[in-house]
């Protein structure tokens, strides 16, 4: 288990605490984040840590010791911080002798002055907001007015559940669920890191309209639960009956897809193709051959090209999966490709059964397929989605943020989406990078081509124009 915890620099931005060293947020993914010594500069440390949800994904060694004295001090300020904004009733030197009482020898010798203490501790009480405490339980939280109404003083908290560990919160506007009720693609996406202690996660509902991706419903969640899902769907249905999508493209969460299809019966859920190169390099990991993607060029192509049958006609899939495994590569390598082989057949495409017919696939071919998308000009991912996550964790600027920081947050994005909205109807456009258009452009054209090109060159032709995604 990871023992991974944060503490707050000088200006309000989250540190990690790691095995007695302290490491600064250095840059954001799409999927995690990216942290780096607090030494980087002084002596030139290279200590890295990927994290994706409080998981480390990847580690980089430091070029110094740790030092656990520092990271017992700057906890104990931390602690020191958070007394003098919780206790506001207790004296300045009450503060101060709580937190020394539980220091190391050692520590104690690396604290700031008393005086400097003492200046921190003022200067914290003085700027401290007018936020309500942040509750203890789901079941105490109270929601004073105006966390329950936008910026412009317009009705936002659509939905609560009630007093209890399973709280739903929602919040949107009737304006939103109108350009929502018109959007006839919708994407789905949760995140955990910038979710309030007292939920799990966030889950965003984003309406595809004038050619750009729209945040239009903000949703706290107590669990991933698939009623806790129905739950949030249905309260959606109920405040705007009209809501009925065409298309709601989400992750590869079963919770979630058995919900929308109870709540959406007609709709067609679809699979992010992003997170569905996600699943494959989860299993090349999984698989032990990590270390052969990075390093075999050749053994990464034909891997993707896998991942390239997303790209192939649904009814043509399990001919063109037959056809890439009849491929010299494939029977020159069975055994180093078996494992990834089995987990393709299992979850994507369907093991044989004994009168040579496939079985289901834990995931249907036509949730996951690209294709027909693709000719349509509908995305293929939710990327602009995951963009939004990141730019929102930017808003917040802290992981796990309290309650009310969050829904004020969700009201900042809110007066955004109206602006932005405004714009759209006014005219304006997003300019798309030339890059993303010429690779647009080049996919597209290779998906034309299908029904001139033999299997193997088609998914290879396509393969070059993707990785998978970490």
């Amino acid at each position: 288990m990871n023992n991974i915890s944060y503490i707050k620099s000088e200006r309000g931005k989250d540190k990690l605490i790691l095995k007695g060293y302290i490491y600064i947020l250095e840059k954001q993914g799409l999927n995690k984040l990216i942290w780096k010594c607090e030494n980087y500069q002084k002596i030139k440390c290279k200590g890295r840590l990927h994290v994706c949800n409080d998981e480390i994904i990847k580690e980089f060694k430091h070029n110094h010791v740790p030092d656990c004295a520092k990271v017992e001090v700057c906890k104990a300020i931390n602690e020191l911080k958070e007394k003098a904004i919780e206790r506001p009733d207790l004296r300045t030197r009450a503060v101060l002798g709580s937190i020394s009482t539980s220091l190391t020898t050692s520590a104690t010798a690396h604290l700031p002055k008393l005086s400097s203490l003492k200046r921190t501790i003022r200067r914290i009480r003085n700027e401290e907001d007018t936020s309500p405490p942040n509750p203890k339980s789901l079941s105490d939280l109270m929601i004073p007015q105006k966390y329950q109404l936008t910026n412009d003083e317009q009705p936002f908290l659509l939905y609560d559940s009630g007093p209890g560990e399973d709280r739903i919160l929602l919040f949107s506007t009737e304006r939103n669920l109108r350009l929502m009720e018109n959007c006839k693609h919708w994407y789905a996406d949760g995140t955990f890191s910038t979710s309030p202690s007292l939920f799990t996660q966030i889950y965003t509902i984003h309406g595809v309209q004038y050619s750009n991706v729209f945040p239009s419903v903000f949703a706290l969640l107590p669990n991933k639960m698939e009623s806790t899902y129905c739950r949030l769907f249905e309260a959606l249905k109920s405040i705007k009956p009209e809501l009925n999508p065409d298309t709601i493209m989400i992750d590869f969460e079963k919770a979630a897809m058995n919900a929308i299809s109870k709540t959406f019966p007609v709709t067609k859920i679809r699979g992010c193709f992003f997170h569905f190169t996600q699943s494959v390099w989860r299993h090349v990991q999984q698989a032990g051959l990590q270390q052969k993607y990075t390093e075999d060029s050749e053994f990464a192509l034909q891997i993707r090209m896998m991942t390239a049958l997303s790209f192939v006609p649904v009814a043509n899939v399990e001919q063109a999966f037959n056809d890439l495994m009849d491929t010299s590569y494939y029977t020159t390598n069975e055994e180093l490709l078996t494992p990834m082989v089995n987990y393709f057949e299992d979850t994507w495409i369907g093991r044989m059964d004994r009168r040579n017919r496939r079985k289901p696939a834990l995931f249907p071919i036509n949730l996951w397929n690209c294709y027909a998308y693709l000719a349509e000009n509908i995305p293929r991912t939710n990327n602009s989605v995951e963009g939004w996550h990141n730019s929102f964790s930017s808003t917040l600027n802290v992981i796990h943020p309290s309650i009310w920081k969050c829904i004020e947050a969700f009201k900042k994005e809110e007066s955004l989406n109206k602006i932005h909205v405004e714009q759209f109807i006014a005219g304006h456009s997003m300019g798309v990078k030339r890059k993303y258009k010429d690779f647009a452009e080049r996919l597209k054209n290779v998906c034309d081509d299908y029904h001139n090109r033999i299997t193997e060159d088609y998914l290879r032709g396509i393969a070059h124009h993707f990785q998978l995604n970490v």
